[in-house]
């Protein structure tokens, strides 16, 4: 033990060895440190652009229902609207009655039979405001609510038994057109409106909506 204590060699050698492990074991420490830093930043932003790129897409996701459901109740909206007219009772507006008696007042027309369908109120209804609308212009009127032509809408015609002139039917079209009141063309017998119809008379017939 002395003589190795002694000998200047050998403690060369240990300081040697000794400096060595010195130098060594500081960068393998520091190497260690910085790897285990670097990886725990790059985890860290793995992390958070998963985060990111999950939250975008959530975000995204949410957009698209959203339009797809504003869509969906636009649609909706349009069928509501759609079934709403389709199934409310037809109403002569103000706007349009005034027309009507505006274009038809100061003529001398034939008088007026305007015929609802039988077995509908709606039909009686929209009838007796036409009626209504061609007294204020003057027009001789009757309102009868016993038509059996089962139609769509309203149409004009004539009673003619004993071929009779009738005045003023063309002038009742315009008028009606210009109200924006929809005529469609049918073929009215007389045996089809029961009751009394005034031979040469002008016909407003009222089918069902």
């Amino acid at each position: 033990m002395l003589a190795f204590w002694n000998s200047v060699a050998m403690l060369r050698q240990i300081e040697f060895v000794t400096l060595l492990i010195a130098m060594i074991v500081p960068v393998a420490c520091g190497t260690l440190l910085l790897s285990v830093h670097y990886r725990i930043k790059s985890l860290v932003n793995k992390t958070t652009v998963i985060q990111g790129s999950s939250y975008e897409e959530t975000l995204q996701r949410l957009e698209n229902m959203n339009l797809s459901l504003r869509q969906e109740l636009q649609m909706a909206q349009a069928q509501l609207g759609s079934l709403r007219h389709l199934t409310a009772p037809r109403q002569l507006s103000a706007q349009q009655a005034g027309i009507l008696s505006e274009q038809l007042r100061g003529i001398q027309g034939s008088p007026v039979i305007v015929s609802a369908y039988a077995f509908e109120e709606e039909s009686a209804a929209y009838a007796t405001q036409i009626a209504t609308a061609l007294r204020n212009a003057g027009w001789v009127v009757t309102l009868n609510k016993a038509s059996m032509n089962d139609f769509k809408g309203v149409t004009l015609s004539t009673v003619k038994i004993t071929q009779k002139p009738t005045v003023g039917l063309h002038e009742l079209a315009q008028a009606f057109s210009a109200a924006h009141l929809e005529v469609r063309q049918h073929q009215i017998s007389p045996d089809s409106i029961a009751g009394q119809l005034e031979d040469g008379s002008l016909l407003v017939v009222v089918g069902r909506k």
